[in-house]
């Protein structure tokens, strides 16, 4: 992918991601409001912020899957304001939704365009994984850990050449801990349950040591 291309579809993605954000943005400013107001009731807070139906839903799947796809841009603010919004249950299935679409557009833009020739070099990460037993499960494990760039993981998921099937389940297992997690720390947030909130920072904290497990694959593989 030649530095021209790749701008371009920043661009566009972050164009995309803006307008997104504007039109939440006004579909939620009165909650907004509600919730910066000390004075306002807990219970009317929840009653008016969970009212928003499917257009707010597709809008921050739509939103989620954008920014998962610009590379260095964090999407985990929109993942906890999904738990706070639509509950953690149907947070958790909007936030798998929408990691997924972005993995996956980002898996085809790289199956034609390549990797930017500027990128971090991904060769360690590549190696790690690719001699693991099951590449998938190092594919999946890649997508759990916060500090791996995603796009080095769907860079190597595409070099590797795995089947779409198992892509698929690779993908939507490996976002899944994370989503989970957001899904659930907005609605403990929101509910003012600050143990499961705290629960859920110390397991993204936990993800992290992930790391350790993929290269441990690669040396049990060389073995």
């Amino acid at each position: 992918m030649n530095t021209r291309i790749k701008v371009m579809l920043i661009l566009l993605g972050l164009i995309l991601a803006v307008l997104l954000g504007y039109v939440l943005y006004k579909d939620y400013y009165a909650d907004f409001m509600l919730f910066l107001d000390p004075k306002a009731d807990r219970a009317h807070l929840m009653a008016s912020i969970r009212d928003h139906k499917l257009k707010d839903a597709l809008l921050l799947v739509a939103l989620t899957a954008v920014m998962c796809a610009i590379p260095g841009v964090p999407n985990s603010v929109i993942g906890v304001f999904i738990g706070v919004a639509f509950g953690p249950w149907l947070g958790l299935l909007m936030n798998v939704t929408g990691n997924l679409i972005g993995n996956l557009i980002v898996i085809l833009l790289l199956r034609r365009f390549g990797l930017s020739n500027k990128a971090k070099d991904p060769r360690d990460i590549m190696k790690s994984i690719s001699h693991m037993k099951r590449p998938a499960v190092g594919i999946s494990l890649g997508y759990m850990v916060p500090v791996i760039p995603s796009v080095i993981v769907s860079y190597t998921a595409v070099k590797l050449k795995i089947a779409f099937k198992s892509l698929l389940l690779a993908v939507t297992v490996g976002v899944l801990p994370t989503s989970f997690l957001y899904a659930f720390g907005g609605d403990a947030l929101l509910k003012g349950n600050t143990k499961i909130a705290i629960i859920s920072i110390i397991c993204v904290v936990l993800l992290v040591f992930l790391v350790r497990f993929i290269r441990r694959g690669q040396v049990r593989s060389n073995a």
